[in-house]
């Protein structure tokens, strides 16, 4: 609560003797001083402001006969600033919070970005190996179906040389054969005409 305290101003002549190159001068200045009474409460080397009431006319905007609902203005503006100074202490306390909130988050996000990154970056050498696979299977692939190609025209030509081999064998045997009952019919031709 503003205290204000009502006292006039005494002023009184103050004279100082001073010697200044061996002459004695007098020197004669204005003391100013603000008597206060027991029961205005005040301490020894307590700092106080003082306004003219000029000048506190001007500065409250009304007249000192009204100082009494504007001291009553005064502390509802009081309450009312310590009501503000609650809440914006709140407010710093949440504003903490949500900068710590957000520093989390934003230190999550790193990672997590990091870590999308790293994941790409392995899909990337997985496709690439993926690839690299593929191309070598379809180069065995290749050479599979060469070879089974040259396999099947080998086997053909083993049952096409088997064949002919057999007929070949049943052509001598048949030529044996008749070689042979050739010659028995030959001998017995032989005997019957001897």
């Amino acid at each position: 609560m503003v205290k204000v305290i009502k006292s006039a101003v005494k002023c009184y002549k103050k004279r100082t003797k001073k010697t200044v190159g061996g002459r004695t001068k007098i020197y004669e200045y204005n003391q100013y001083l603000i008597p206060l009474k027991k029961s205005d409460d005040m301490e020894c080397s307590e700092e106080v402001f003082i306004i003219p009431k000029k000048q506190f006319s001007e500065l409250v905007g009304e007249e000192v006969s009204e100082l009494g609902a504007y001291l009553d203005n005064l502390k509802g503006y009081r309450n009312s600033m310590e009501d503000y100074e609650k809440e914006l202490a709140e407010l710093e306390w949440k504003h903490n919070e949500l900068s710590k909130s957000y520093k989390a988050a934003v230190s999550k996000n790193a990672k997590t970005n990091k870590k999308l990154r790293l994941e790409d970056e392995r899909i990337k050498t997985l496709e690439e190996k993926n690839n690299e696979l593929s191309r070598q299977l379809e180069d065995k692939k290749t050479k599979y179906y060469l070879l089974k190609k040259e396999h099947d025209l080998e086997v053909e030509k083993s049952k096409i040389l088997e064949d002919e081999l057999n007929m070949q064998k049943d052509k001598d045997i048949w030529s044996t054969l008749k070689s042979r009952l050739g010659n028995s019919g030959k001998k017995e031709q032989d005997e019957e005409g001897k």
